[in-house]
């Protein structure tokens, strides 16, 4: 049995019972397991309130190792969610201003 197998089969339904009951009291859950190198899987559950490290942490489990997914993923947040960006660096020269034109 694969180690993706055995996760599938003994780890995966116990994080999902663990994501369920938190999720029951209204609690946000990640969980990324890496059963080889570059292969994982995940559980997620964010509830509507879940705060912007949170969805960083999904939006990295879901993306990583491609920096530039995660950075397209989390520019996408931050525009769906109207958070500003001023306070970086990075995404500042990255993300367009209301002229399209970047900062």
């Amino acid at each position: 049995m694969s180690n993706e197998e055995w996760y599938d089969a003994e780890i995966a339904p116990v994080l999902l019972d663990l994501a369920k009951r938190c999720e029951e009291r209204g609690m946000s859950f990640i969980a990324s397991v890496e059963y080889a190198p570059d292969e994982r899987g995940g559980t997620y559950a964010l509830n509507k309130d879940a705060g912007l490290a949170m969805h960083m942490l999904h939006i990295c489990s879901r993306t990583a190792p491609n920096v530039d997914a995660y950075a397209m993923a989390l520019v996408k947040h931050f525009r769906a969610k109207g958070i500003g960006h001023g306070g970086s660096i990075i995404l500042s020269r990255i993300i367009p201003d209301e002229t399209g034109a970047s900062q």
